[in-house]
């Protein structure tokens, strides 16, 4: 757990606790709706929290027509997004919603014919593993990211990419390299992230956003490998 979601967490319960000690007065819970519930003190026995999933994942406005989120998707984790901008996240390859494949099988990325955009369908791991419309980023979405102001910057001693808009408002990509079948190479040395746009010539190639020092640039890279992947959500009309 990040100190954000510590912080939060201990916000939630030190209240109640508090109050528990007290047996006059109420316990005033008010909900999303604006209705509220009051539970004498003196008939409280306990307070739990079930199933509680503090989720780094926010959405960052970065003056574009899309926001993009802060954090790298990571389907090993209950949130499905790592804890902090700086961790790599998982390796997935093009068109893999459920992030399990490792095969270098071209036609597992979904079949034989392949659609040629993605982006919030099934076969998007954004939109299946986030839901709440996150989806994969479109190719002139990363080109459209690629006109803010970007340089190479270490976090916690990993490398990446800080865009930061005139806003003020920024996002860190590392450098997390990508995954061939079992194994990871070039991490903090380059970044892969897909985007949801087939190739359009080459249908075993997807476009995706190829980072590292000296260069950032939209490229192609094939199907199976396992790249990153940072989601955005469209901006609210």
């Amino acid at each position: 757990m990040n100190k954000l979601a510590y912080i939060l967490l201990l916000a939630l319960v030190m209240p109640f606790a508090a109050l528990a000690q007290d047996s006059k007065g109420s316990i005033v819970i008010t909900q999303k709706d604006g209705t509220k519930l009051s539970i004498p003190r003196s008939g409280v026995a306990k307070i739990t929290f079930d199933s509680i999933q503090l989720s780094a994942l926010e959405e960052v406005d970065l003056g574009l027509s899309v926001k993009w989120a802060n954090v790298n998707i990571d389907v090993t984790q209950p949130s499905k997004v790592v804890s902090s901008p700086e961790e790599c996240g998982g390796y997935y390859g093009w068109a893999d919603p459920t992030g399990l494949k490792t095969s270098d099988n071209k036609n597992d990325y979904p079949g034989m014919t392949r659609p040629k955009k993605i982006g919030g369908t099934q076969y998007d791991i954004a939109t299946q593993q986030l839901g709440d419309g996150w989806r994969m980023p479109t190719a002139a979405e990363f080109e459209e990211l690629l006109t803010l102001k970007h340089e190479q910057v270490t976090v916690n001693d990993m490398p990446g990419i800080q865009f930061t808009a005139e806003n003020g408002n920024s996002i860190f990509l590392p450098l997390a390299g990508y995954r061939y079948k079992e194994n990871v190479f070039h991490t903090g040395m380059y970044g892969y992230y897909w985007s949801g746009d087939l190739n359009s010539v080459l249908d075993w190639m997807a476009v995706e956003l190829n980072l590292g020092e000296g260069f950032n640039r939209t490229s192609n890279n094939t199907v199976y490998n396992g790249c990153s992947v940072r989601a955005v959500k469209a901006t609210a009309k």
